[in-house]
């Protein structure tokens, strides 16, 4: 069964090669691997061709200009081949068993939309800081979704009917784009995570106000739409705080190795 693993790089030189050659070590081969482009400055594009020319599974597109992460995928998952969807970022490490294990499970659970894994997690400098594990069944994470997002975004691995069901993700965000695609689908697909690390996940120590902001917005959309923003604001207000403390220095346990980060730091990993 072939598996459409999609990346989006946007100056990604300096990483993408690794994150690459990690879906090549795949023990599951029957994949393809489509890589957008979107409008890098630096000579990631001549990389990336590299990278292609060593393996005819790797597909590389160009965006003419940078159009943003949701866009790129979008464009990406529309012209894979494959009827599950895996997504991976340009800077980080999937485990050579990654693709097996969550085939292997999509398999024997067909009613599982989005399958997520556990992490491991590193800093800019690639030092191991600890494991974040997301919850495991789709009650869990939809009961904690307004103060936890239920998955490792680069970890996921998605039916491609699940997101023509959903349109894909909203090309209106600059960031979030996960987070808004899970609190859209939620109701209607289910969910589940792997309770083992699949992926080595490279961690922001602070996020930009731009993450905060689309965070924030993407949370009261969903918060209106649901018609929870008596019962649940809450989440909102202590996400803002949390996000703000954390780029002001003040808080980082998005960093503590520990197996299960608090909730208001994992919101938007």
């Amino acid at each position: 069964m072939l598996i459409s693993v999609i990346m989006a790089v946007h100056n990604g030189a300096a990483t993408a090669p690794s994150a690459a050659t990690s879906i090549i070590r795949q023990t599951y081969t029957d994949w393809e691997c489509i890589i957008v482009d979107d409008a890098s400055t630096d000579n990631s594009n001549a990389v990336l061709q590299e990278l292609a020319r060593s393996d005819n599974r790797i597909k590389i597109l160009q965006n003419q200009e940078n159009l943003g992460l949701a866009a790129s995928l979008n464009i990406g998952w529309r012209l894979a081949r494959g009827e599950f969807i895996a997504r991976t970022d340009d800077d980080d490490i999937s485990f050579p068993e990654r693709l097996s294990d969550q085939v292997s499970f999509l398999n024997q659970n067909p009613n599982i939309a989005v399958l997520g894994s556990g992490a491991e997690l590193i800093d800019e400098d690639g030092k191991l800081l600890g494991i974040a594990l997301r919850p495991e069944h789709h009650e869990e994470l939809v009961c904690n979704i307004y103060k936890e997002c239920p998955f490792i975004h680069p970890s996921v691995i998605m039916r491609r009917s699940f997101l023509a069901a959903m349109g894909g993700y909203d090309e209106r965000l600059r960031r979030a784009q996960d987070y808004d695609l899970w609190l859209r689908s939620y109701r209607f697909f289910r969910f589940h995570n792997l309770q083992k690390p699949l992926i080595r996940y490279r961690v922001r120590r602070r996020q930009s106000l731009t993450a905060i902001y689309y965070g924030a917005y993407v949370m009261m959309r969903s918060l209106q739409r649901d018609n929870k923003i008596l019962s649940h604001g809450f989440c909102l207000i202590r996400y803002i705080v949390a996000s703000m403390l954390t780029k002001a220095g003040l808080y980082n346990s998005r960093l503590r190795p520990i197996n299960r980060f608090s909730s208001y730091s994992n919101l938007l990993l």
